[in-house]
């Protein structure tokens, strides 16, 4: 009576290890996924946080380019106003700011440029506003799209206000 006491509970436990063999690797398996989604989304902000900097790099050479090339008044010096003019023709406008659009509309390979900053629409734009105390404000606004996340616009903005010392 024992011996077919024990057959039965032996044939009960037949093929444990292999379900507890395909549950270990079912947990492994999700670990593994995680880890390739946790990555995908690591080089995304990467990716986002070079393009970032890539906007604020080019703002701030244009402010610098600004700063150093005013206009010669009567009454000391002054924002070149030309400087607003990013669609300009070659006749009008400014060449500084011409050559800054086209190097972020990825023409030229000196620096890397920004997707989607191909269209009139998303042309960097450049405002100076001249305030009441002589101080000229001077905002430079930039426009991409991602490529990995081509619906989300992104706009990076920089604001400056410039005054000269006679």
């Amino acid at each position: 009576m024992s011996t077919a006491h024990n057959m039965a509970s032996k044939n009960s436990q037949q093929g444990s290890v292999l379900l507890e063999a395909l549950v270990a690797f079912l947990i492994f398996s999700m670990g593994i996924l995680g880890v390739i989604g946790l990555q995908a989304t690591a080089i995304n902000n990467t990716l986002d946080a070079r393009f970032r900097s890539d906007a604020a790099f080019l703002a701030n050479q244009i402010i610098a380019q600004m700063w150093t090339d005013p206009i010669i008044t009567a009454s000391g010096y002054d924002v070149d106003t030309t400087y607003a003019c990013v669609a300009c023709s070659s006749t009008n406008g400014n060449a500084n700011t011409r050559a800054w659009a086209t190097q972020i509309q990825g023409s030229n390979v000196h620096l890397p440029f920004l997707p989607g900053v191909t269209d009139t629409a998303n042309q960097p734009s450049i405002v100076i506003t001249q305030l009441p105390s002589g101080v000229n404000q001077v905002t430079v606004t930039l426009t991409w799209v991602s490529p990995q996340n081509g619906s989300v616009v992104h706009n990076y903005a920089t604001v400056t206000q410039m005054q000269y010392n006679l």
